[in-house]
């Protein structure tokens, strides 16, 4: 009886197609009946709203030509109503334009002042930190001031070498 031995690639093979992770195959959406429930609300909803309709004219006590005076009317009214509903929204809207442009301008005035008069101080010695640094002002007017100091002390010593002359002279 001989056997033969299994292929070693072959094996590989299987047992890594056995170990790596498969992919994500939904097999359904999870919010596939609520789409489902929310369409057949709207549905229901018109459907109902329509035949609602129907048997309130149906069922009405006044005659059609009443009725349909009265619906006139009625909509006369609304339309009356949302032209002034409509101008009315169109002056508050503008009204607040105009306050929240005012406040916002007020705001990044407030904002430009506190900046100036809290500007951090520049540091310009090409890197890119500067944790523990000095500003480059105080740097130049500490320069300045040693600077005056050793002109100050030239000219003492100055004063003094011409005055030592003049006594020995």
């Amino acid at each position: 009886m001989t056997t033969q031995k299994p292929n070693f690639n072959e094996v590989k093979e299987q047992q890594l197609e056995s170990t790596l992770p498969q992919l994500y195959n939904p097999q359904e959406s999870i919010y596939e009946e609520e789409r489902v429930n929310m369409k057949d609300f709207v549905i229901g909803a018109l459907v109902g709203g329509i035949v609602g309709a129907a048997a309130g004219l149906l069922l009405a006590p006044k005659s059609g030509k009443d009725l349909r005076s009265d619906v006139a009317v009625q909509a006369v009214n609304l339309k009356d109503k949302s032209a002034d509903f409509s101008t009315t929204a169109k002056d508050k809207t503008v009204q607040l334009s105009k306050q929240i442009q005012e406040q916002s301008s007020q705001l990044v005035e407030k904002v430009k002042t506190l900046k100036s008069a809290k500007a951090p101080t520049v540091f310009d010695d090409g890197t890119v930190s500067f944790e523990g640094e000095e500003p480059l002002e105080d740097f130049i007017n500490d320069v300045d001031s040693k600077k005056e100091e050793a002109l100050e002390k030239a000219e003492q010593k100055i004063e003094e070498k011409d005055k030592a002359q003049e006594v020995r002279a």
